[in-house]
C-alpha cells in the first residue's frame, strides 16, 4: 500500500498510520483516511489489495 500510494499524484493526503484493513476471501480491503476529506462521508479512500500477486486497484467511493 505505501509504494501504491507514494505513486499517487499527492501522496500526502492519505493518511496510511490510520488505515483499517479488512480481510476478504482472496483480497484485503483497506480504507485509508485522507486530509482533504475531513468532514465529509466517506472520509477514507477504498483500495483492494490481492493476497496471491500484491496488486492494489483503487475502489470508487460514493
Amino acid at each position: 500500500m505505501a509504494r501504491y500510494v507514494q505513486q499517487q499524484p499527492n501522496p500526502a493526503l492519505y493518511q496510511l498510520d490510520s488505515a483499517r484493513v479488512l480481510e476478504l476471501e482472496a483480497q484485503w480491503q483497506v480504507l485509508v483516511p485522507r486530509t482533504d476529506w475531513v468532514g465529509r462521508m466517506p472520509n477514507k479512500a477504498a483500495f483492494t489489495v490481492d493476497k496471491a500477486t500484491g496488486t492494489v486497484t483503487g475502489l470508487p467511493v460514493k
